[in-house]
């Protein structure tokens, strides 16, 4: 019996620090996949409807955006001068990651609603070519933010006018352990706390 409720406590436990909360993302449907669009093809959305609640919303000209796949993998493709936004908030204040997939040129800016003030290394941060952009943010509790993206116009020397956008993130870098994982490890220990009282009681 006693070996049994040993091993029990070590499970919780184990299982306890072992179920260290998985980071959220705090984005909508960064990686823009739908099953509106078919392999190989695309579709416009206006205000990309029909993802979720909140969503990318319009910023551009046209006031539409298009979702691209390519073999299965799905992208936002904007044309130049075309950009969008997605709103979210924050809980918990602290360090976040923002990481994306790019292709082309481009910028991106984090916008406080709260503060009406950037919390971008300036209002856009530029970024051209091919590759994986990730910058650490220190963002406040209980506060509205706007994520924007676009790409450049024409006319620019130097630079491709559109650009692809994907994967994109926002998580917490040290992310806040979840109810479950205190639940197991109060369960631990009162399995202990109780195996001790026995050996006393004897």
């Amino acid at each position: 019996m006693q070996k049994t409720l040993t091993s029990l406590a070590a499970g919780l436990l184990l299982a306890a620090l072992g179920t260290g909360a998985q980071a959220q993302n705090l984005i909508t449907n960064g990686d823009f996949e739908t099953p509106l669009v078919a392999m190989d093809s695309f579709e416009t959305f206006s205000n990309l409807g029909g993802y979720a609640a909140t969503l990318w919303g319009s910023d551009s000209s046209s006031g539409t955006h298009k979702i691209v796949d390519v073999a299965g993998n799905q992208f936002m493709q904007f044309g130049g001068g075309d950009s969008a936004y997605t709103s979210f908030g924050v809980t918990t204040g602290g360090d976040y990651m923002l990481n994306f997939d790019y292709n082309g040129s481009g910028f991106w800016a984090l916008y406080n609603q709260d503060l009406s003030s950037y919390v971008s290394p300036g209002p856009l941060v530029q970024f051209n070519g091919t590759g994986t952009d990730m910058t650490l943010l220190t963002l406040s509790g209980n506060t509205s933010y706007k994520l924007f993206f676009g790409s450049v116009g024409a006319g620019l020397p130097g630079l491709v006018t559109g650009m692809e956008l994907d994967n994109v993130s926002i998580t917490a870098v040290t992310p806040v352990p979840e109810p479950e994982s205190y639940a197991m490890l109060v369960a631990g220990l009162g399995v202990l706390g109780f195996m001790s009282r026995r050996r006393q009681q004897r």
